[in-house]
């Protein structure tokens, strides 16, 4: 399920009664999500190169995300090695507060990283946030609906949902 983070489905944030609006949104989803006080957050690196050692990531997510190597996964495997990608992921813990999690909020809205996944530990449930809005994958029909209905408002005008 997607929803977006400002009215009219607007991208980026101009001001900061935007980026307050986005931050409250994202908040509300992990409250009826009942996340806990620790997240585990995913994040990632990438390089086109031969490269298989994990690439460092930018101190900006860093400072906001910190994390470990966990693994690599190969995009397009079936393309000679000059043009796959690898994508290695880093996790770690962030506590569900407002002034451990809005700096990575904002980093995301700004396009400054893309491609995190904040989950509870047990990973019931996955929240991918972006810039323009945040993917939410339920563990079940029932639950995304029930959050579908809480928030009609926020969601994607488009006939399929994006």
């Amino acid at each position: 399920m997607r929803f977006h983070y400002l009215p009219g489905s607007k991208r980026y944030p101009d001001s900061e009664a935007e980026y307050r609006l986005l931050l409250q949104r994202q908040h509300t989803v992990l409250t009826d999500l009942n996340a806990p006080a620790e997240l585990t957050v995913i994040t990632c690196g990438w390089n086109t190169d031969d490269q298989t050692e994990p690439v460092d990531r930018s101190p900006e997510l860093e400072a906001v995300a910190p994390g470990t190597y966990w693994r690599t996964v190969m995009e397009d495997d079936h393309l000679p090695p000059e043009f796959q990608v690898r994508t290695h992921l880093y996790a770690g813990q962030l506590a569900n507060m407002p002034r451990t999690l809005d700096p990575l909020l904002r980093a995301i809205a700004d396009e400054v990283t893309i491609g995190v996944i904040l989950a509870p530990p047990g990973l019931d449930w996955l929240v991918h946030p972006y810039d323009g809005g945040i993917d939410i994958i339920t563990a079940t029909v029932a639950e995304r609906d029930e959050l579908k209905g809480r928030h009609p408002d926020w969601l994607s005008s488009h006939p399929q949902g994006y």
